[in-house]
């Protein structure tokens, strides 16, 4: 991994406005977070969704996530096609991408996939100009609702605070997404690499289990991160 972390934007930026999407712009704006939100459907439609699933969010058109600093990908893994790898060139990627149902995947992933790749290490290759970083797809969007905090505790420092995985390569994007999980309420949990996010798919022994941050490192072989 390489070292110097970067602190998390001010402004937060997510691809993607299904249920997942619009629960965490809620969630990260709860936190203090302005939050900008894209998807397929132009800004003037978008509007009308988010006034009522995210009424705190600010709608742009998919190109305007380019040049964010740290960008959430909340698009199903069987729509990627419709992402356009130049929007998220030089960011930080956050892969909180799942599958669901049996629909097809695109080709490039099924294929690396069929190599043996984790999930994240496949749109690793097809985003090659992004820093991918796995992490906010083990959590339910009602939990994200709620910092993911029901029956664990909530202050920071306290050790049954809700964990959640962030895998990486790049260390100082895991501490960039540290740094926002942090500020979600929930305590980060550092895999030591991207292809080690495999464990927080679906299906896997964390997925959707609310365990506190010392269980999750105990789980998954993690660290768990400082306030």
């Amino acid at each position: 991994m390489t070292s110097a972390p970067i602190p998390p934007p001010p402004v937060l930026t997510i691809l993607g406005a299904g249920r997942a999407g619009t629960a965490l712009a809620r969630a990260a704006a709860s936190a203090g977070l302005d939050v900008r939100i894209a998807a397929s459907r132009p800004p003037t439609a978008l509007r009308l969704h988010l006034a009522q699933y995210a009424p705190r969010a600010t709608a742009v058109a998919a190109p305007e996530v380019a040049g964010a600093p740290l960008v959430v990908l909340m698009v199903p893994q069987e729509d990627l096609d419709s992402v356009d790898p130049g929007w998220l060139r030089g960011t930080v990627l956050v892969d909180a991408t799942n599958r669901w149902g049996g629909e097809p995947l695109p080709a490039w992933f099924q294929s690396g996939l069929d190599a043996g790749q984790s999930s994240s290490e496949a749109i690793a290759g097809r985003f090659a100009d992004a820093t991918v970083v796995k992490a906010l797809n083990h959590i339910s969007h009602w939990d994200l609702d709620t910092a993911g905090r029901r029956g664990l505790g909530s202050t920071p420092g306290d050790p049954g605070r809700r964990g959640l995985g962030v895998a990486a390569d790049s260390a100082s994007a895991a501490a960039a997404v540290g740094q926002l999980v942090l500020r979600l309420g929930l305590a980060p949990v550092f895999l030591p690499s991207l292809a080690a996010g495999r464990v927080l798919e679906p299906d896997g022994p964390v997925f959707n289990r609310p365990v506190s941050g010392p269980e999750l490192a105990r789980l998954t072989g993690g660290t768990v991160g400082a306030d």
